[in-house]
């Protein structure tokens, strides 16, 4: 594993977190835990402002690709699996 150095402290960076935004639940978790480090002030108003941004923008590519893969489901007549975009099951007539 390759280490970073800070140049100003000589102390070595604090990993990255790698986080799955594949689906709504991730995107959901992602942005609690955005507003719980703006709220505690780890991270500063205008900069958890712009990610929730991005957070909001993958949230509606997530629901456009949901709504076009079901239009395209109805339109070639397929069966889909009972599943929504957030990886839970759908609630189907109840």
């Amino acid at each position: 594993m390759n280490e970073t150095i800070d140049g100003k402290t000589g102390k070595p960076d604090k990993p990255q977190r790698r986080i799955d935004l594949s689906n709504l639940r991730d995107v959901r978790l992602e942005l609690a835990y955005l507003y719980r480090k703006m709220d505690s002030g780890e991270i500063k108003t205008q900069d958890g402002t712009r990610r929730a941004f991005v957070l909001k923008t993958l949230h509606d590519v997530i629901v456009s690709a949901e709504l076009e893969r079901r239009l395209e489901a109805l339109e070639n007549g397929t069966t889909l699996r009972p599943e929504s975009a957030s990886g839970l099951p759908l609630r189907l007539n109840g």
